[in-house]
């Protein structure tokens, strides 16, 4: 099967990165829009296969995540993996989706790191006593190899996926003004000016965002018991189609779920972590925020503006 073949029934709306910077939350919002229609699974990953050297499955196996769709303006996804892929992805995604819109959430790569290492250890994909200190040090030794970025590696993602000046460029050059970015800062201060914003450049009505359901979404929460939380896991992927169509049951098993198998925890991120991931993305930070103001964008959050004075607009055009 062809582009041409499944056009009609491809995504031109991608929510491309990054992971653990509101991306289930935006896709949450965007697909309460009459004109936006969400894949039946938030994650479809149909370009990651790229990032690992594989080769993509059959377009139809794509496409068929959208065969619910009629007359939407926009079909989209949402996998926060696609921004790491740099220019191999993002050329993938312009031959195949010649019209599509994407969008990139920010955090503050520290933050990011922390919510990261919480997140796989909630996932049981790392030791639950593994320390933060512990995770870095793991973290940093693959990184200095150059393998943090391979599939088997991925729990260790947290401190490589930080460095977002490494695939800046070629998403802003092959994309244009069709490429959005957004900071998670502002999507959990005032999310329905995110959305509004959003709705905006995307030309589709406005009015709908007050009406618009806002929450935060995809909470790590740390588990009691492992073998409960493996099982709790198998089961939300094999029925994360069916939740993701009925997102007030969604709501109701989760919080049910919480109920008996998460931990309240008073963990924070400890000052010597803290230096030291500074010092880490200080210079990538610094590197991102000058091609950001080449751009245009300004309104800038604490940690990419500590040094700069912001100007020009927040869409890059």
């Amino acid at each position: 099967m062809t582009p041409s073949d499944t056009r009609g029934r491809l995504p031109n709306l991608l929510i491309a990165g990054v992971s653990k910077a509101g991306t289930t939350s935006l896709f949450r919002y965007l697909a309460q829009h009459p004109d936006i229609c969400p894949a039946d699974v938030k994650e479809l990953r149909y370009f990651s296969a790229l990032r690992y050297g594989e080769p993509l499955a059959p377009l139809e196996s794509y496409s068929r995540h959208f065969a619910h769709c009629r007359d939407h303006r926009y079909r989209m996804e949402a996998t926060p993996g696609y921004y790491a892929g740099g220019r191999l992805v993002a050329d993938a995604v312009a031959a195949l989706l010649p019209d599509a819109r994407v969008v990139v959430s920010f955090r503050d790569p520290v933050q990011r790191c922390w919510s990261w290492y919480r997140f796989v250890r909630s996932t049981a994909r790392i030791p639950k006593d593994m320390t933060f200190a512990e995770y870095l040090d793991r973290c940093e030794t693959l990184h200095r190899g150059s393998t943090d970025g391979l599939r088997v590696n991925q729990p260790f993602w947290g401190l490589g996926g930080g460095c977002y000046d490494f695939w800046i460029d070629a998403w802003m050059e092959i994309f244009g003004e069709r490429l959005r970015v957004e900071f998670f800062e502002n999507v959990i201060r005032d999310p329905r000016a995110v959305v509004e914003g959003l709705c905006t450049w995307l030309r589709i009505d406005t009015s709908v965002c007050a009406s618009l359901r806002y929450g935060v979404e995809n909470k790590t929460v740390q588990y009691r018991n492992k073998k409960l939380q493996q099982l709790a896991l198998t089961v939300h992927r094999r029925s994360e189609r069916f939740l993701t169509a009925h997102p007030g049951l969604k709501r109701s098993v989760r919080s049910a779920y919480y109920a008996v198998n998460s931990e309240h925890t008073d963990e924070r991120l400890g000052s010597a972590e803290r230096q030291r991931l500074d010092e880490f993305y200080g210079p990538h930070n610094d590197r991102l925020a000058t091609r950001l103001e080449t751009a245009g964008l300004n309104h800038f959050p604490d940690w990419l503006h500590r040094h700069r004075q912001p100007r020009g607009d927040s869409t890059i055009q």
